[in-house]
């Protein structure tokens, strides 16, 4: 699964090998799921942090740490184990602690399977996924569950948060929004943002009612890259959205994501699926023509700017131009889309197209060398 695509264009020529996982240095805090009590579910609901897993132990400990750390009380964290042969069970058997439960696959079912199979077995009202190399901060509950309170019918709530890149250390931090303060928001208000990369959000920060997710089915097979997103965003054009414009957690960017090991052509196919879907349902969901326009004219150029990303970064990890010319061809009508209103994007992508893939990659290693020394 993928989280948003902002962070992994803007870092992509930063990502390099490494096995060492990321760290968030946050207190712990002890104690099991409070009792339900007379305030309704919908106001205090019970929360489940999915972690789905696979031969990831060194991550998963500091990732469950940190998800047992939240300062809201109602919560259970879900790890699917899918079928790993590393040290995945010792790792989990170091955690003396009721609020996790555990489901092992008796063989791997792969990664959209595994995802549903924690959407299955979930009891809380809410869920949020955490990768397994993923961190969230032990507020983002806190703050989630603060703004169903004011509306318990709100099916999603999206908070901001940061980029890590493994191998350097950096942090991306999110930008936030200059519109849009912490609280209920139209959904298609906070859906602009995103198209317009105003606000940086990611799927491990973005937490949906359980029950819409299983009404759906599910995460959709058939989306390699987006079909976490595939989820998220057209919910917000359902109606009301929570936004919460603080970080509340981090993705991280290394070699060993599933996304980095995709291919050119699946990451493009699944940006394009994604800007449909969101076409098509904001035709059937925004009654105001002028409304609906506007943000599908965002989606389009959303798709562009996303596509040059891409592709720019395909390039800086040192892809010859011979094979992105055919990407280019198909891609170009969507490219022209953007030409007017982001012309530095444009123009960045013809400079990285320009250089030869002998500079490219003397700057790559000569960025290895640096970044080592550091």
């Amino acid at each position: 699964m993928t989280q948003v695509f902002e962070f992994a264009m803007r870092a992509s020529s930063e990502i390099e090998n490494s096995a060492r996982p990321v760290s968030l240095q946050r207190p712990g805090i002890e104690g099991a799921i409070a009792a339900p009590d007379s305030v309704s579910r919908w106001t205090d609901p019970l929360v489940t942090i999915a972690i789905p897993t696979f031969n990831r132990a060194a991550w998963l400990q500091d990732c469950v740490r940190l998800a047992l750390s939240q300062s809201y009380p109602r919560f259970e964290v879900l790890v699917s184990d899918n079928a790993s042969t590393d040290e995945t069970a010792l790792v989990l058997n170091q955690f003396k602690d009721e609020r996790l439960r555990l489901v092992r696959q008796p063989k791997n079912i792969g990664a959209t399977p595994n995802w549903n199979a924690c959407v299955a077995q979930a009891r809380g009202d809410y869920i949020v996924f955490v990768p397994d190399d993923d961190r969230i901060a032990p507020w983002l509950l806190e703050r989630c569950i603060s703004l169903i309170r004011r509306e318990p019918e709100v099916p999603i709530v999206m908070a901001l948060g940061e980029a890590r890149i493994v191998a350097s250390g950096r942090i991306l931090p999110p930008q936030a929004s200059r519109n849009l303060r912490t609280g209920i928001w139209d959904g298609v208000d906070v859906l602009d943002e995103y198209l317009q990369r105003r606000i940086m959000v990611q799927g491990c920060t973005t937490i949906i009612r359980t029950e819409r997710l299983r009404a759906w089915g599910g995460f959709p097979a058939g989306w390699p890259f987006a079909s976490d997103l595939a989820r998220h965003l057209p919910l917000l054009l359902e109606g009301k959205a929570g936004f919460i414009n603080e970080s509340c957690g981090s993705y991280s960017l290394h070699d060993a994501t599933q996304t980095s090991r995709l291919a050119l052509e699946s990451h493009l196919e699944d940006l394009k699926k994604l800007v449909d879907l969101i076409t098509v349902t904001a035709e059937h969901r925004i009654g105001n023509e002028r409304r609906r326009h506007q943000l599908q004219l965002r989606a389009r150029h959303f798709l562009a700017r996303e596509t040059i990303g891409i592709i720019t970064s395909y390039r800086k990890r040192g892809t010859r131009l011979r094979e992105l010319l055919p990407m280019l061809r198909q891609w170009g009508r969507d490219l022209v889309a953007l030409q007017a209103q982001d012309t530095f994007t444009v123009m960045r992508l013809a400079c990285w197209l320009l250089i030869p893939a002998p500079i490219i990659g003397g700057l790559r290693r000569l960025k290895r060398k640096l970044t080592s020394k550091a």
